[in-house]
């Protein structure tokens, strides 16, 4: 099954782009009418699931680059090397 959509762009003009796999399953499965409160359950359940893939990613790099609590406090007073605008 192919399905379509019209994105907007900036401009102000339209482009077909076709919906992925995930994007197909999340509108089969919620073709249904819902209650304003069952929407809003859902609603924090995505972004409750996402803030856990954040959560995973952020602790993940911590990892990688060695990034500790202190050494995240001493970066946050560090003065920024910027190039001056003019």
């Amino acid at each position: 099954m192919s399905i379509n959509l019209l994105v907007m762009q900036q401009q102000g003009s339209t482009q077909s782009q076709k919906l992925n796999e995930t994007q197909l399953m999340l509108l089969k499965l919620f073709s249904r009418q819902m209650p304003p409160e069952q929407l809003q359950k859902l609603r924090l359940l995505l972004v409750e699931f996402y803030d856990d893939l954040v959560q995973e990613e952020i602790e993940r790099l911590s990892k990688e680059k060695d990034l500790s609590q202190e050494r995240l406090d001493a970066l946050q007073h560090e003065h920024p090397k910027r190039t001056p605008y003019s």
